[in-house]
């Protein structure tokens, strides 16, 4: 893959002077019969496009409008651009305000399609036709389930970047406490447990003491989500269209299954007794102590799982590994953690005085060329060089100068032969791929992507983490989580899922 990229790079150094995208003319071809001299002079170039652009600074220092990255890419896509950085804090505020006030960018930034009001009162321009027509690239390399995350009503208002990743949560082990023991990876619920009371009396970890601590996770029922997801099911903001209603995870039958695993890892001492308290400075100490042997966290993290352990635990010898979610018992269906397939969007105006040339500067953005641009700069500066053995470079150590790009400008997912050329560790990059190929392969569609936010969850996240939790730890019966998920519906829950499940059937169906 490296040595194709080399040989495209080759390529594109000997047309670096040319435009790939540009504002179509309006003008109609001139009849050679009439004007025979038209085709010995070059066309003249079209004027770069004017785009006004609104977009989060994503809390990192961002550029001026003569940083040469910004030139670069005007040149590149034959547009001006006149981008406003706002405050990533007060973001949405900020947009609010300007929109209240009239002020409307040709495009704006967003983590999701726009809001109901705008497409309501006509501010939103419909995508479909001019993406077919001016936006090839987007459409191939932009998977579906992104697209669908911003459609309405068979309507694409927004171009959407994929995801990473589209499950945001997987689960990690110690593949040397699995080797240590002679274990393989597990597959299932009851192989999990299995694993997990070998980790609890075998001192993989080989201090002779019984202090490993074999899953554990976070207080508020976080970094837990792939043990729901045996089942197929997530916990708060998870939204399923189940039995004609669309509801949240919460009040799905199938979290009940998650609910008893937990318990029974908690009266097997096979969880840390910590789990309900646990804060992030806490957990991770446990981690890097090499106390634990299973935990759920970003696919992203692996590689700093596995430094950060070496250097914690080097005597151990550890080895961190990404899993595929185990399968619950007597569960067929999705596994893993839920479907979040856009990591932001860039939604267009009705302001918008050249949208062609919008989905035109996009277009280019996703191409391969485009790509190597919004994650490496520009060659000579931050951009790698191709040598006379193929290999790629990148100077890490100005990178982040152009952690911007990667952040605001940046519109395409997972590029792995990008990734492997920035992180320059071959080990490494083989641990990070496997686990956003797992990422990538599991999980299940969480119909709150692209739907109006919740305004009121009817004190569910409250409830519902008193509720778990007295199950979880024994201090209840799973019966009456079972009631809690009736009271809910009975105190205004029903309301909420009406709301919902209405939305769903008018704008989805």
């Amino acid at each position: 893959m490296l040595c194709a990229l080399a040989m495209f790079l080759a390529v594109l150094a000997a047309c670096s002077g040319n435009n790939t995208a540009g504002a179509p003319s309006s003008a109609s071809p001139a009849d050679s019969s009439t004007t025979p001299a038209a085709s010995d002079s070059p066309a003249a170039p079209a004027e770069p496009a004017k785009i006004k652009m609104m977009v989060s600074d994503h809390s990192l220092a961002v550029p001026d409008a003569n940083d040469p990255r910004i030139k670069y890419l005007e040149e590149k896509t034959n547009t001006d651009l006149d981008i406003e950085f706002l405050a990533h804090g007060t973001y949405q505020d900020q947009l609010k305000l300007k929109f209240a006030s009239g002020d409307y960018p040709d495009v704006y930034q967003s983590w999701s399609g726009p809001e109901a009001d705008l497409v309501e009162g006509g501010q939103i321009l419909a995508l479909n036709d001019l993406l077919k027509e001016y936006g090839p690239n987007l459409l191939e390399k932009i998977p579906q389930a992104a697209w669908d995350a911003v459609t309405v009503k068979g309507d694409i208002l927004a171009i959407p970047q994929p995801a990473l990743t589209a499950s945001g949560q997987v689960m990690f082990i110690r593949k040397d406490w699995l080797d240590k023991l002679s274990l393989n990876i597990p597959t299932t619920s009851d192989e999990l447990l299995n694993v997990l009371r070998a980790f609890r009396d075998k001192d993989p970890n080989g201090n002779g003491e019984a202090d490993e601590i074999p899953f554990s996770m976070r207080e508020n029922i976080q970094w837990g989500d792939n043990i729901f997801g045996m089942w197929g099911i997530g916990t708060a903001w998870t939204e399923y269209y189940y039995n004609n209603e669309v509801i949240l995870g919460n009040i799905h039958p199938n979290i009940l299954k998650g609910l008893e695993y937990i318990r029974g890892l908690w009266d097997e001492k096979l969880i840390d007794s910590e789990f309900m308290t646990n804060d992030r400075v806490r957990w991770e100490s446990k981690i890097r102590a090499g106390l634990v042997g299973v935990w759920d966290h970003a696919p992203n993290l692996v590689t700093q799982w596995n430094q950060d352990l070496r250097a914690s635990v080097p005597d151990q010898n550890p080895e961190v590994i990404v899993i595929p979610t185990p399968r619950g018992t007597g569960y067929d269906g999705p596994l893993g953690t839920r479907w979040s397939p856009i990591s932001k969007t860039f939604i267009l105006t009705k302001n918008a005085k050249n949208p062609e040339a919008i989905i035109q500067y996009f277009d280019w953005l996703i191409s391969d060329e485009g790509q190597i641009f919004s994650e490496l700069g520009i060659e000579g500066d931050t951009f790698f060089r191709a040598t006379s053995d193929g290999q790629i470079t990148f100077d890490a150590k100005k990178a982040q100068s152009i952690a911007w790009l990667d952040a605001i400008i940046r519109i395409h997912g997972y590029n792995p032969d990008m990734t492997k050329v920035k992180l320059a560790d071959d080990e490494m990059f083989t641990y990070l791929d496997q686990a956003y190929n797992i990422a990538n392969s599991e999980g299940f569609v969480n119909e709150a992507i692209g739907m109006p936010p919740i305004a009121d969850e009817r004190n569910m996240t409250t409830m519902f983490r008193e509720a778990a939790a007295r199950v979880m730890i024994g201090k209840a019966p799973l019966g009456d989580y079972e009631k809690f998920m009736a009271d809910w519906r009975a105190q205004g829950g029903d309301e909420l899922v009406k709301e919902r499940t209405d939305w769903y059937n008018a704008n989805r169906k």
